[in-house]
């Protein structure tokens, strides 16, 4: 039978091997933490910027609305106040743009980098279109002109585009 000599024997050893293996997947531990850290901060990253991108096209279309209205329509007075709030929100959220597109630069990968690049042209292809009328010069529809419904569509699937290799690189 066993002593107690030797049960302490086995527990120490016993002991020593959970202390040794402990030391030796500490280091692994924290390089998965850190990995895990660094893709939650990209995925957060970039939903920022998707979130900032859909606000930004969403102000731009409103100030095409606005801007055509009171140029070909009848409504002057009530919309200067309403496109100020627009364009405001509109710049906001292109500041967030760069400031997300900023992070991604500083954090990689290139891939994303590149397709965070690319939708931010898509967005100054659409903001340079804010002042487009309707071809016929009337203000009597619901269709945005063409050159913003282009514009718009490019910059939307720029958006899945991005989501899409985002994806690849925070799951």
């Amino acid at each position: 039978m066993l002593t107690a000599a030797g049960a302490a024997g086995i527990a120490a050893v016993a002991s020593l091997i959970g202390v040794t293996l402990g030391a030796l997947l500490e280091p692994l531990k924290l390089n998965a933490a850190r990995r895990a850290k660094l893709r939650q901060d990209r995925a957060d990253r970039c939903a920022g910027l998707i979130e900032a991108a859909t606000r930004a096209r969403k102000h731009i279309i409103d100030i095409n609305v606005v801007h055509r209205r009171r140029t070909l329509g009848k409504e002057r007075e009530t919309d200067a106040q309403r496109e100020v709030e627009f364009e405001d929100g509109y710049y906001t959220a292109r500041t967030e743009i760069r400031a997300f597109y900023g992070l991604l630069v500083m954090s990689g990968p290139d891939e994303l980098v590149e397709q965070a690049n690319l939708l931010r042209k898509k967005e100054m292809e659409l903001h340079r279109t804010r002042w487009e009328l309707d071809a016929d010069e009337k203000f009597d529809r619901e269709f945005l002109p063409a050159p913003v419904r282009q514009a718009s569509a490019a910059f939307d699937r720029a958006i899945e585009e991005f989501a899409l290799v985002a994806r690849k690189h925070t799951s």
